[in-house]
């Protein structure tokens, strides 16, 4: 018999264990890239919870400027579980260019909300002020007759 002889000419290589392989080669990037979109939605989430709980910290700051547990409270009503604990997110109201804001800073999780991670997403909102603060900072200039 000469070269070739017990091949079947016209058939294709056997390629029937290939796919499995192929597939094994590219799940542990597949499960990569779903990685890095899960983290990514969760910093999305954390920086819209940090501006939603500084926007509500300012409303409430507005109406009750020296109550700072009750602006720490109203701004965690705008976040939900597990980014409101008091070890992930922080309220404070601070005074800048003249004007009061309030920041709510939340930590941004990594892979599992409620795990703390390196970073932190603040967002602010500016106060503006209804009931003057009893230390009298954050005032609108006004001319005081006498």
């Amino acid at each position: 018999m000469g070269p070739g002889a017990g091949r079947d000419v016209g058939r294709p290589h056997d390629d029937r264990g290939s796919v499995i392989v192929e597939f094994a080669a590219v799940v542990p990037f597949l499960l990569m890239a779903l990685a890095l979109i899960w983290q990514v939605l969760l910093i999305g989430l954390t920086s819209m919870y940090a501006s939603h709980g500084a926007s509500e910290a300012a409303r409430q700051a507005a109406v009750t400027p020296d109550d700072m547990e009750r602006i720490d409270e109203e701004a965690r009503k705008r976040v939900l579980s597990p980014w409101d604990s008091p070890e992930v997110l922080t309220t404070e109201i601070v005074e800048r260019d003249g004007g009061r804001y309030a920041r709510v800073t939340v930590a941004v999780p990594v892979f599992l909300p409620g795990t703390e991670g390196p970073w932190d997403i603040s967002g602010e909102a500016k106060v503006v002020t209804e009931v003057a603060p009893r230390g009298g900072h954050g005032l609108p200039d006004e001319e005081v007759d006498p």
